[in-house]
């Protein structure tokens, strides 16, 4: 006799909808580490653009500020309208952003996320001010003038 397959339970997918890049990647991570189907959208267009295209998700998590037409509250409008399924969850301050990621993570108890709340808001932080260090010690040089060849 052929042993039954238990039902797997279904992975969530996440649409992840933040402009900056960092952010965005270290946020992303931390819930690919708990199985989580994420799928990253640069702003509210991109986000539509991909929830108009279909795939099925079942949470948005986005910046309330995004730059755009309407930012992130439009954005939630609009899933609400068209897409009720999903579960909006808007952020603004990267302790948020981290808190409403290890939320999201603490629905899979069998998931153990490398860090907590807390440290993944310190590594957001980190990350984001090394990216200024780094901005300000870049050479202010002018760009090399082009000679004219004369006939």
């Amino acid at each position: 006799m052929a042993a039954r397959k238990s039902p797997r339970k279904k992975e969530m997918t996440l649409l992840l909808v933040e402009a900056d890049v960092l952010v965005r990647h270290a946020l992303g991570e931390y819930l690919r580490a708990c199985d989580i189907i994420v799928i990253e959208a640069v702003d509210a267009n991109d986000a539509r653009a991909i929830l108009v295209a279909g795939p099925e998700i079942d949470v948005l998590l986005s910046d309330a500020q995004l730059a755009g037409e309407g930012g992130g509250f439009a954005l939630a409008q609009w899933v609400h309208r068209h897409r009720p399924e999903i579960e909006v969850m808007l952020t603004a301050s990267l302790e948020h952003k981290a808190q409403t990621a290890a939320a999201i993570v603490a629905r899979f108890p069998h998931c153990k996320p490398a860090s907590d709340a807390t440290k993944l808001a310190a590594k957001l932080s980190g990350m984001l001010a090394e990216r200024k260090r780094r901005l300000r010690q870049q050479p202010k040089t002018a760009p090399a003038k082009r000679k004219r060849l004369r006939a």
